[in-house]
């Protein structure tokens, strides 16, 4: 990535592409420990105690924290047959029209994962496992995925408002060129 890619990224895109680092670094963990765990399992019947809810927890991590890079890079699914066949203009109105509702299904998930994650810090929840792991981090997964979310939403939706092609205004009937004769 060149000096210039670094600068148009932004503080929210930056921070986007690091937790998305952050993401694939997990998912690495992920394949090594529960690789581990099939190993411990059926070559020496010894397993585990604990890749399972680990993976467990960084399954649920994996689905929320990186979506706001994903989102970043364009990487989500995208059904784009009519999209691309609109106009600009109406494109950057759609791009805008998506972000809203991208952040207001981000400020409800955050709302209600974060009431979660209160809940079981005041009631002390946790996993009835031998690792006994409070129930309040993973809670917190939610609402610190669809901030980082609605952070790129936000981003996107500035992004489009900046570049958005204008359309040019309608001329009123009295302001109507002069007709220049053809001559041949």
């Amino acid at each position: 990535m060149n000096q210039s890619d670094k600068k148009s990224l932004g503080v929210v895109g930056r921070l986007n592409q690091g937790i998305g680092v952050i993401g694939q670094v997990g998912l690495v963990f992920m394949v090594a420990s529960i690789t581990y765990d099939v190993i411990m399992r059926y070559i020496f019947v010894a397993p585990t105690h604990w890749a399972l809810e680990v993976n467990t927890f960084l399954l649920a991590f994996l689905c929320v924290i990186p979506a706001g890079d994903v989102l970043r890079v364009g990487s989500q699914i995208r059904i784009t047959f009519f999209y691309d066949r609109l106009r600009p203009a109406v494109k950057a109105r759609l791009d805008i029209l998506r972000a809203a509702a991208g952040l207001f299904f981000c400020s409800i998930m955050i709302w209600k994962g974060w009431d979660m994650a209160w809940k079981a810090w005041l009631h002390n929840d946790r996993m009835s496992t031998s690792l006994g792991t409070p129930m309040v981090i993973p809670y917190l997964f939610l609402p610190m995925g669809f901030l980082l979310l609605a952070l790129q939403y936000l981003s996107n939706m500035a992004s489009t408002l900046r570049k958005s092609p204008t359309v040019p205004a309608a001329q009123p009937p009295s302001a109507k060129q002069p007709e220049v004769e053809q001559q041949i």
